[in-house]
This record gives structure tokens, sequence and C-alpha cells, in this order.
């Protein structure tokens, strides 16, 4: 098996998009991140749901976790207000390493060596046949891990 055989499709995102646009895709594809590329499709992040869900959030919220046991639900419309109001760009980190990128034929193995490597909860599966970047999908943690068992 190979990583053309486990890759998950997904649908990239460029930086111009919204945070509400981004939390959609995540949730219509049940992604466990969102995969950011360029203009010319060249893979420049890899931001996990967790990420793109503590962005949305408040800052008082982030900063004390307790204040949402207070304050309950009142503060789930400030969470889809922020949402539709930030870019992106907005919540991307300044300084990203691109995420890890495999090409079709690579095995589990070398697949989960780069996870675990490069902390990322995905690898990217990228055929460059034609020197153009075609996303084919990523891969997760919990595929490979139904792969070994």
């Amino acid at each position: 098996m190979r990583a053309r055989d486990l890759a998950w499709p997904c649908t990239p995102v460029r930086l111009r998009g919204s945070l509400r646009e981004a939390a959609e895709l995540l949730v219509r594809e049940r992604a466990p991140a969102l995969v950011v590329v360029s203009d010319d499709g060249h893979p420049l992040a890899a931001i996990p749901a967790a990420r793109i869900l503590a962005a949305a959030l408040p800052r008082p919220v982030r900063q004390d976790p307790l204040l949402v046991a207070v304050v309950g639900e009142s503060l789930d419309t400030s969470v889809r207000a922020r949402a539709a109001s930030l870019g992106l760009a907005d919540v991307l980190p300044t300084r990203t390493t691109p995420p890890p990128v495999v090409s079709p034929d690579a095995s589990p193995i070398h697949m989960a060596a780069l996870m675990e490597r490069s902390g990322s909860p995905v690898v990217l599966v990228v055929d460059y046949s034609d020197d153009q970047p075609h996303l084919l999908g990523t891969v997760d943690a919990a595929t490979l891990l139904q792969y070994y068992l």
C-alpha cells in the first residue's frame, strides 16, 4: 500500500479566504487539518482543525478557559462573529514550517516517520509528475494506525 492508496481527498485553500470559509470546509470534509497553498498550488501549511477553532474563540476565553464555566453559551455568538470577521491569513502563524510532503509512492512507514519528526497532524500527498503540484490528499495518523492494525 502506498500514499496514493491511503490519501483522503481534500480541498486546498488560498490565504485570501475567511476563517469561517476554512471552518466550513473542515466540517464539510471532516478533515483533520486545513491545507493552505500558494497561488501556484505549492503547499504552504497544514493548519490543524483545533488551531482554526482556537482562533475563533474570543481572547478572554483563550486566556482564561475557566471563564467559559461562568458565562456558558453566551459567547457562542461572539465565536461565530469572530470566525466571520477574521481572514485565514490572520490566523496563520507568521513563521510556518512547510507541511511534510510525500510522493504518491511513499510507504506508510515513511509517512509515519515524517509525521513523528515534524509533529504535523497530516502528511500531504503531492504529485509533481508534470512539474506542477497536484495535491492528491492527506494522510493522518488515524489512517496509518488503521493500516497497521
